[in-house]
């Protein structure tokens, strides 16, 4: 079983460093490295012939299509590998499985696909924000800057005259549902290429995700979700959606992803999780809890 890890890092290189060592030897790593940042800092801590740095890094703007940029471009260098599953993690997420357990799980899997979604139609209030158009989401814009402010003008003058974005995306070819997942997943070489294929050649769908609202958690589910990869895949119920439940290899404490930073106050709960990884882990402030995780693996 060969397994590629996509990581997509913005800070910490030293957690990088202890994320990629506590990870299985044999496997595959492709880090994206956001382009505001220097690639030098994080080359210097993580290296050796199993490490892939992608060159020339996307410049990220969180919630616009730059993210899914990055995801799209991590999987088209990974299939290169020749790798049985693509697992998508975060730069500071940390492994609270032993790597016997973690080769044993993909090993098992028989071409699953690891990736939750629910369906946005018939979410009601729930949806509210996939049917606003976000405009000009890739660009570096100050919130309190005069082209800030237009951005968020030409929103609600959109919202406001019930503009809105429907919840199906009718290209020339097929009709998309619109599904939302999670930024962590990992799925087989066959659906890599699949997404990397509608990124390159669908050019209604990349058009309707420019202007989504965090498309970065919608675009890999959707394409996935509305293709013969579905069966595979799993499907939430409405009624239980929550973020923990599109998250199915990830501890996150809260509501987001980006919730506030763990520690060794947290051991007890990312234990019970039983999830594979735990997120939000950075270096001093979550020393503590990573000597406790490397403990319990090792055991």
């Amino acid at each position: 079983m060969k397994l590629a890890f996509l990581i997509n890092v913005q800070k910490d290189a030293c957690h990088l460093r202890d994320l990629v060592s506590s990870l299985p030897a044999e496997a595959d790593y492709y880090i994206h490295v956001d382009g505001s940042r220097d690639i030098l800092r994080f080359m210097r801590q993580v290296h050796g012939v199993h490490v892939h740095f992608i060159t020339r890094g996307i410049r990220t703007v969180a919630g616009g299509l730059s993210e899914v940029g990055v995801q799209v471009r991590l999987i088209r260098e990974a299939l290169s590998s020749g790798a049985d599953y693509l697992v998508a993690i975060g730069g500071l997420d940390y492994p609270l499985w032993g790597n016997d357990r973690i080769n044993a799980y993909f090993a098992g899997l028989d071409g699953r696909q690891v990736l939750s979604a629910v369906a946005m139609p018939g979410m009601g209030g729930m949806a509210y924000k996939y049917t606003d158009f976000q405009l000009f989401n890739d660009h570096v814009w100050e919130s309190g800057s005069l082209k800030g402010k237009v951005r968020k003008l030409a929103r609600l003058v959109l919202t406001g005259s019930h503009i809105h974005k429907t919840l199906r995306i009718h290209c020339p070819l097929k009709t998309y549902t619109l599904y939302k997942g999670g930024t962590s997943w990992a799925i087989t070489r066959e659906l890599g290429n699949l997404i990397v294929r509608e990124w390159d050649e669908n050019d209604h769908l990349k058009t309707y995700f420019s202007t989504s609202y965090r498309p970065v958690e919608t675009f890999v589910p959707t394409v996935a979700l509305n293709s013969s990869f579905a069966s595979q895949c799993m499907l939430i119920n409405g009624k239980d959606y929550d973020e923990e439940s599109l998250m199915p290899l990830t501890y996150i404490n809260g509501r987001r992803p980006s919730s506030r930073i763990l520690t060794e106050a947290d051991f007890q709960a990312v234990c019970d999780s039983d999830k594979m990884f735990a997120r939000q882990v950075v270096s001093d402030y979550s020393d503590g809890l990573k000597s406790m995780i490397d403990a319990r693996r090792k055991g």
